[in-house]
């Protein structure tokens, strides 16, 4: 594919990147899903018993050597999720590499970063260490809501936003390779893309305009839409040739539905950095009180 045809619908990565990606996610969740279940005798353990347990209390409580490497990895993660602002908004970082891996990473520590912390409490959460702890469950939670809003919204390959005149171009190149890969005249070209395209009611509210733009994703995604077989018929290609030509225009179609919401996702976009951002001032500013509390207290630091 050629020029900017590849940028088709919000960030497409290097295949090499996707794997590593989703090998870092396996190996990190099945490393967690290990300390968890051996931890669980423990964690399940009414609170004022665990101290009978002796050698395991000793470990995995909050101050003890795995309760504390928990806690601190963690924290670690935490504090490396804030790189992502830096890159997207400082000048000397606008060129350190692509701000959709940033944000990937950003993502990744926002979500192993969390469920160590749960593993540092060892499942008791009290006090003001509570308040932290639920807002770092509310800022974990709407940044999976975040991330979503960030992918309606077309970028390039680097993670920048598309101006409409990009968009028209990207829109016309896809039209134009439609017809000449698959050699469909300007009716079938017509008749294809109308029944590929997600339905959208124009007097929708937002609800229920993401709702319809989740449907359409997990539907491409998954090829859970079908093309219809009277226009398959019609076409007359190889099942794989025709398997492609519906995902060309499925695509086209959501990247045009994503074009046409962008103002209501941006709008949607502000709301969410207004309920996101003070969680996240909050999580951050008692994590330095507690671990500074922890200091003058005498823990240090174990390993």
């Amino acid at each position: 594919m050629k020029g900017s045809l590849p940028i088709i619908i919000g960030i497409m990565k290097p295949r090499l990147y996707k794997n590593l990606l989703r090998v870092l996610y396996i190996l990190s969740i099945a490393v967690y899903i290990y300390f968890l279940t051996d931890g669980w005798s423990f964690y399940e353990t009414p609170y004022q018993e665990r101290p009978h347990m002796e050698q395991r209390y000793r470990n995995l409580r909050p101050a003890g050597f795995r309760g504390h490497t928990f806690g601190v990895i963690g924290s670690l993660m935490m504090i490396f999720m804030l790189l992502y602002s830096a890159r997207k908004r400082m000048e000397r970082f606008q060129k350190a590499g692509n701000l959709s891996h940033w944000l990937d990473i950003h993502i990744f520590f926002g979500i192993m970063g969390p469920l160590l912390i749960v593993l540092h409490t060892s499942f008791k959460v009290q006090g003001l260490v509570a308040v932290s702890f639920w807002s770092m469950v509310a800022v974990a939670l709407s940044g999976v809501f975040g991330r979503y809003l960030y992918i309606q919204i077309p970028r390039n390959i680097l993670g920048n936003e598309l101006s409409t005149d990009e968009l028209e171009k990207i829109n016309k190149e896809m039209a134009d390779r439609l017809k000449t890969d698959f050699n469909l005249d300007d009716e079938l070209l017509s008749i294809v893309e109308e029944s590929a395209a997600p339905r959208l009611a124009p007097d929708a509210g937002i609800a229920k305009m993401l709702l319809l733009l989740l449907v359409n994703d997990l539907s491409l995604r998954f090829g859970l839409r079908k093309i219809p077989a009277d226009l398959a018929a019609r076409l007359e290609m190889p099942p794989k040739l025709l398997h492609l030509l519906w995902r060309r225009a499925r695509q086209r179609g959501l990247l045009r539905m994503r074009t046409m919401l962008a103002n209501q996702v941006h709008q949607l976009f502000h709301y969410w950095h207004v309920v996101h951002k003070p969680f996240a001032v909050i999580m951050y500013v008692i994590m330095v009180i507690h671990i500074a509390v922890d200091v003058l207290m005498g823990y240090r630091w174990i390993f």
